[in-house]
């Protein structure tokens, strides 16, 4: 009597893990299955960790307390991580909550610290680019960043296993890991798509780095979700307040009142930091693309109800009421939508967006010009 495939595949299978369990024992003699794991996950910690440094960024405030005569010094200080990422030094982080530091110091996993000189800032993706100024210890980073090992994040994908390595108050780093549940946009963030994480992110861990299972950093943590204690409050996401691009997580400092952390993390591609950082290098910014419209909500697309005289929409030929469907073949439905499309885009390139003028769909050509 013939089996069905199904239960050879199923008994298959049994036998299999019926193998493995018997053999792990005469293999590894005193070691369970949790005790391997643990030196594997130790291992991928060990290999990420030097990269992952403390960001402190002090700032003092001189108060005058009447009537005595003398000013009493407050020192503020905003507590981060970052990545190393070259062996010039340079190291790539998250903007600070203070917004002119007096002071910004590196801390090393090796207990080392260094002023460091921040030579940019992008606002879109809320990356900041700081470089060690302390030239005795160039040899430190230097040997850090070569033993770096960079990941694809693009292969990282719903159940995806990853670590997070971040820094916070003393000398140990925090150490998490999670599951990826997928890649998602963030209400009114121009990023584009973050890798969406369920890990616990604790303040200080802004900045820090997303490992995957074979040790390579595939990510930059950016923001965490949070959720208002009260009845039917939505959740949110811990960010400041912002203009169209201007985006300012706080992070780093504790959760707002009524609130409590969900572990839920949102993280930078790393293919993003690294290109932003290098940007910010060469030229001190990152050039980002301008149409030139305002714009309304409309039924199928975004209503534009002014043009800019003089700007690339404008040039175009782009005019009131019409409607933009699509950009670059890409459909857009919001302001958000839009304003990531352009943002995204280098000026001085080439677009074409599909409109809707009077119940007729046409196609115009736009050079984007740059975003002031």
């Amino acid at each position: 009597m013939k089996q069905r495939p199904d239960l050879i595949i199923k008994n298959l299978i049994i036998g299999l893990f019926g193998l493995l369990f018997y053999a792990i024992p005469f293999s590894f003699a005193n070691e369970n299955i949790l005790q391997m794991f643990e030196k594997d996950f130790q291992k991928i910690v060990a290999g990420a960790r030097p990269a992952v440094v403390k960001v402190v960024a002090t700032q003092v405030n001189s108060v005058w307390l009447q009537p005595n005569p003398k000013r009493l010094a407050l020192t503020r200080q905003d507590i981060g991580s970052g990545i190393l990422i070259d062996t010039a030094g340079h190291v790539v982080t998250t903007t600070f909550e203070i917004e002119n530091p007096d002071k910004i110091e590196i801390v090393f996993s090796d207990g080392k610290v260094s002023a460091a000189k921040l030579l940019g800032t992008d606002t879109l993706t809320d990356i900041a680019v700081l470089r060690v100024a302390d030239t005795s210890l160039t040899t430190a980073p230097k040997a850090i960043a070569e033993s770096i090992k960079w990941g694809d994040s693009s292969k990282i994908d719903t159940g995806s296993w990853t670590v997070t390595i971040g820094s916070s108050y003393g000398h140990s780093p925090i150490i998490s890991w999670g599951i990826v549940g997928g890649w998602d946009t963030l209400p009114d963030q121009m990023c584009g798509e973050l890798i969406k994480i369920n890990a616990a992110i604790t303040p200080g861990n802004s900045g820090g780095a997303v490992v995957n299972t074979s040790g390579e950093i595939v990510g930059m943590i950016f923001a965490v979700l949070t959720e208002p204690t009260g009845i039917n409050s939505p959740a949110n996401v811990l960010f400041g307040e912002q203009d169209d691009i201007n985006i300012r997580q706080f992070l780093v400092q504790p959760s707002p009142l009524g609130t409590r952390n969900q572990e839920i993390a949102f993280a930078l591609p790393i293919e993003i930091v690294r290109t932003v950082a290098k940007e910010i290098i060469e030229h001190g910014k990152v050039a980002r693309g301008w149409l030139g419209v305002e714009v309304d909500i409309g039924e199928a697309g975004v209503y534009v109800t002014r043009v800019i005289e003089g700007s690339p929409a404008h040039k175009s030929g782009l005019l009131p009421k019409d409607v933009i469907l699509e950009f670059d073949k890409t459909a857009v439905r919001s302001y958000a939508e839009l304003l990531r499309c352009v943002v995204t885009k280098r000026p001085d390139t080439s677009v074409q967006l599909k409109i809707d003028r009077n119940g007729t769909a046409q196609h115009c050509t736009v050079i984007l010009g740059e975003k002031r």
